[in-house]
């Protein structure tokens, strides 16, 4: 039987004293929370429900959406704003469970989790997530935020308050999940690629595995390479050689390292075939 501590504070300062005094996880969701907890793999003193917190809107300002602490799932795919300025995350969401978890879990849960499979953790790299951290009101990038599987660079006292995702809608997108299941199952691998072509050209690309190494895998060095080449087969068959390499995948209960590598190039050749359909 579990036994813990059960708090619902209303304000950041309340939330920020919690977690300094005790070994506490955040509430909000607790869609990840309560498997672990079941598992016994996660076993807190203290659980702070931050509902208690005044919900905050959505907001879209300077090219970016700031995402606070408690939105659902739910609540991005039913704000027209995000849907029309962020498809290829509207996309990704509704890959992510059933319509019952999407209603409880949140972005900023899935980013705090920190794993590697982690859906809305791999948009957060492609479109330059931010953290907002309180009660220090710092920002952090995501990708280092991110130190491993399941860990983040706070101090106990800090939690994430809201993130900031960029505006690229201007871009071509690609998203692909593998898995044994569609909606419920956790990931095998995962890709994103985010495109921009001028004449033929790739005039600029952002490519994010999942599941494939500690956390969410982006070489930038590689994408640098890949402006100015043609948008062609040949050159994403090249390049994806060239990520097959970068990428030293595991074996675990999902799939064999072998296959994930073999997957890495496979999935952006087809991220080509479906640019290319496209048009």
């Amino acid at each position: 039987m579990m036994k813990f501590k059960y708090f619902k504070p209303h304000t950041i300062d309340e939330i920020s004293e919690l977690k300094s005094k005790y070994d506490a996880k955040l509430l909000s969701g607790g869609t990840d929370l309560m498997v672990k907890m079941r598992a016994k793999v996660c076993k807190p003193e203290i659980i702070i429900d931050t509902k208690g917190l005044e919900k905050k809107e959505i907001e879209f300002k300077d090219g970016k959406v700031v995402i606070p602490i408690n939105t659902t799932y739910s609540d991005l795919t039913e704000n027209k704003e995000f849907i029309k300025k962020y498809p290829m995350i509207v996309e990704i969401i509704n890959k992510i469970g059933s319509p019952q978890i999407r209603n409880r879990a949140t972005p900023i849960g899935n980013i705090a989790n920190a794993s590697p499979a982690g859906d809305f953790l791999l948009a957060a790299y492609l479109f330059r997530g931010y953290a907002e951290i309180k009660p220090s009101n710092k920002k952090i990038k995501i990708s280092k935020l991110v130190t491993g599987p399941g860990k983040i660079a706070l101090k106990p006292e800090e939690f994430i308050n809201s993130i900031e995702l960029r505006d690229r809608s201007e871009y071509k997108y690609y998203y692909e999940k593998v898995g044994k299941r569609n909606a419920m199952n956790i990931s095998v691998i995962s890709i994103g690629v985010l495109l921009k072509l001028d004449n033929g050209i790739i005039d600029d690309i952002k490519i994010a595995y999942g599941s494939v190494g500690p956390t969410v895998m982006r070489f930038k060095d590689v994408e640098k390479e890949m402006i100015g080449k043609s948008f062609s087969k040949e050159t994403f068959e090249r390049f994806g050689e060239i990520y097959m390499k970068n990428i030293n995948p595991i074996t675990d209960v999902r799939a064999t390292a072998e296959y994930r590598k073999k997957m890495v190039k496979n999935l952006l050749v087809k991220a080509y075939y479906n640019f290319n359909r496209e048009g």
